[in-house]
Order: C-alpha cells, then structure tokens, then sequence
C-alpha cells in the first residue's frame, strides 16, 4: 500500500470538528517528509498550519442538500460564499469603501469586521454567521499573517514572532467570542 494511500485511510476515519497534528500518523513505517506531503496534498483537509495541525473536511456532493445548508463550519468550508453586508448593522464603518448594502464574501466580512476589534461588531457577527464560523476565521486570520511573518500596515511592515495564538489582538478578540458563546449557553 502506498504511503499516501495509508494517510488518507486514517484521515478517512478522523471526525470532523476536531483539530488533529501528525502524531496521528506514528504507527504508519513512512518518512515524515512523505507523510507530510501526503497530508498536504489531501483534499479531505482545511486549516493546515505549520504546526502541522489540521480538520478533516466533509465535502458533500451536489445532491446533498441538507449537508449544504446544515453542516458546521469546519465540515463545510466555502471561501466563496457571499452574503449581503449591510454597513448600517455595524460601528465599525471606516473599513468600507461604500455605505450602502453590498454583496461580500463571507470571509472578508468576518475578517474584516475582527480587524476592527469592536465588541458590538463581533456580537452581530456570530448573530449573521455563527460562533463557530468567526471563531474559525479568526484562527485562520492569525495563522496566515504569523506563517507571513509579518503584517503590512499602510506600507508599515511590522515583524511577528512567536505564536498566533500569543498574540494580544488575537486574545482579545477570542476572549470576545468566548465571552459570547459563554451568554449564549447560560441563555
């Protein structure tokens, strides 16, 4: 069996939902230049870090339409997805270009709206797309600017080291969503 036949058997058995790291792929006798290759080239995978940790990705078909309308964020992943931004829903209005409603990816509402930091704003955004769906943009955000190693500011580029998830931006803003998740299950 090939090696990168063996990895995607185990990525097969994985549940979704679940961040996992290569230590999953110990028993397998292969290289781990191979067996990170073989992850890395997987289509059954999202959010894959240098760190190596990644979520199995559930990928429907075309028919399913329960799965299409219902599944979690990390199962069904779509960064092309658009939905209407209205800016009057949100204080945070200096980082459009217009004041009228418009059609944006999700992604780039989510992001966009977190690089604001404003609590209220972050509220509406679990109210539009979910706590799980910001949440996960907001992990995917940080890790793409650390593997950058650095963030352009208006021609400013400032230098990151360490880990995403030290960063103090990014503490606070999961300690806001945290917060609203808390509510939320009181509620």
């Amino acid at each position: 069996m090939s090696d990168i036949k063996s990895v995607r058997e185990i990525i097969n058995t994985l549940p979704f939902n679940k961040e996992f790291g290569y230590e999953i792929f110990e028993n397998l006798d292969i290289s781990t230049i191979s067996m990170q290759k073989s992850v890395h080239r997987s289509p059954h995978l999202i959010a894959q870090t240098k760190r190596g940790k990644f979520y199995r990705k559930l990928i429907p078909e075309a028919s399913d339409s329960f799965l299409l309308t219902n599944a979690k964020p990390y199962e069904y992943y779509d960064n092309e997805k658009v939905a209407l931004y209205d800016p009057k829903r949100f204080n945070s209005k200096e980082i459009w270009q217009s004041s009228k409603p418009s059609y944006q990816k999700i992604t780039t509402i989510i992001r966009r709206t977190l690089s604001a930091m404003d609590k209220e704003d972050i509220y509406e955004l679990c109210l539009m797309f979910g706590i799980q769906r910001v949440k996960m943009e907001l992990i995917l955000m940080y890790k793409e600017m650390y593997k950058d190693g650095f963030i352009n500011l208006n021609g400013l580029e400032l230098k990151l080291n360490g880990r995403y998830d030290r960063d103090a931006s990014y503490k606070i803003l999961r300690g806001y969503i945290d917060d609203i998740s808390s509510k939320k299950s009181t509620n």
